[in-house]
């Protein structure tokens, strides 16, 4: 008599394929997760994320979650519930994700230097100092693209407290500098 298996291998895969899909989706309707390029690795171990002047080698995380998938959903085709099941792991796995990015971000920025220490100032006044010391691009029309990013207790303190029309105005200045620096700089390679 043959061996009888009452396994949904396929029913799981295309199960985990769907909801890979949707993770992927939601990843890219985050505000921030959804601005980074991703790229499929297929290695265990580290990963360099700076060399110079101090070496960081990030370890890969394993992002996991214990659910509870009732069978019951799939039986009677209640797609509200899979629906409502497959966001809430996704939001929980991309929470994960969020918090490691942050981490990683962290360490990359202080191994290059790029910290600014804003303790005890305006965080308007800190803003722009922090301008002052960025490298930027512009494209042909002018515009930089870049955003700043703040957590939610300073975006908070933000929405209370909004910049002065003077820190507006240094703000603006600091801005058209850096793109006239760029343009200079830009002139002068193409002359070389």
């Amino acid at each position: 008599m043959p061996n009888l298996s009452y396994s949904m291998r396929k029913y799981d895969l295309a199960m985990l394929q769907l909801h890979r899909d949707i993770k992927k989706g939601l990843e890219k309707q985050d505000s921030i997760l959804g601005k980074i390029q991703t790229i499929p690795t297929s290695h265990g171990g580290t990963t360099r994320q700076v060399s110079d002047p101090e070496i960081v080698d990030t370890e890969m995380q394993l992002f996991s979650i214990d659910v509870i998938l009732e069978s019951e959903w799939i039986r009677k085709t209640d797609v509200d519930k899979l629906a409502e099941f497959l966001w809430e792991t996704c939001q929980a796995l991309i929470t994960q994700m969020r918090k490691y990015f942050f981490e990683v971000f962290s360490k990359t920025t202080e191994a290059v230097g790029n910290v600014f220490p804003a303790q005890g100032m305006n965080i308007y006044d800190a803003q722009i100092e922090m301008l002052k010391r960025l490298e930027m691009s512009f494209d042909k029309d002018g515009q930089h693209h870049y955003e700043f990013i703040v957590g939610p207790e300073t975006a908070r303190k933000m929405r209370e407290n909004p910049p002065t029309p003077e820190q507006m105005q240094r703000w603006e200045e600091a801005i058209n500098a850096k793109r006239e620096e760029y343009y200079a700089q830009k002139r002068t390679r193409r002359l070389s």
